[in-house]
């Protein structure tokens, strides 16, 4: 019996056992855990136990941790990003009105998406390669999608002169919220309250300090 063999029978399922998650089991359970934990407080030991597999299931079907944080991202982030990238390419008359949907969207999403979100802003506070991972792959894209719009409506003095980066520093900003959620149980006194309603509230802080056409708002 070879040591693969023995290491099944004694508890060890094969990554292609019946009785595992499902995939999408699996990448909800795995993004929970980043989420909560941070990469590097998360061993790949606490991924199996939440997981509810061996704990050679992640090297074996996905190689790594690091693999598996990477696949979690894209299989995740992609969808999560859609809605944005449908704003970015649809035909519109008027330029301000993809830039208020695109930044209604973008919270929208993040609100939505709360662990990928918190996953986000993680990394975001320090430069390294999961951080230039996540950028390269799902937040670039759409930042080279919106600048050419963005510096036309600076031109043409319908949004504040203010730098590409700064205008994403206040829009990423509100999706703070999304790592905070404790704290803003204690505060919030109405606790039905449906996420589009944040978001909305979220986007018109931020439209509010940006837009200088009064009439587009």
């Amino acid at each position: 019996m070879t040591k693969k063999e023995w290491s099944r029978r004694a508890g060890r399922p094969a990554a292609d056992a019946t009785d595992l998650p499902t995939e999408a089991e699996i990448i909800s359970r795995g993004l929970a855990a980043f989420a909560e934990l941070g990469y590097e407080a998360t061993s790949v030991r606490e991924l199996s136990r939440r997981l509810g597999v061996s704990h050679n299931f992640i090297n074996d079907r996905y190689g790594s941790k690091d693999a598996f944080w990477k696949m979690l991202i894209d299989r995740a982030g992609a969808p999560v990003l859609e809605p944005l990238r449908e704003i970015l390419l649809a035909h519109y008359d008027d330029e301000l009105a993809r830039f208020r949907d695109g930044v209604r969207a973008f919270l929208t999403v993040a609100l939505v998406n709360a662990d990928i979100t918190r996953i986000i802003n993680q990394e975001s506070g320090s430069r390294g390669p999961r951080l230039e991972y996540l950028y390269q792959r799902h937040i670039e894209p759409i930042v080279s999608a919106l600048r050419p719009a963005f510096d036309q409506l600076v031109s043409a003095g319908r949004v504040r002169a203010v730098p590409l980066h700064v205008m994403m520093f206040a829009v990423i900003a509100m999706t703070g919220v999304a790592s905070h959620q404790g704290i803003v149980s204690l505060i919030r006194s109405d606790d039905d309250s449906p996420v589009d309603a944040s978001s909305e509230h979220l986007s018109g802080i931020v439209l509010d300090g940006l837009i200088l056409d009064r009439s587009a708002r």
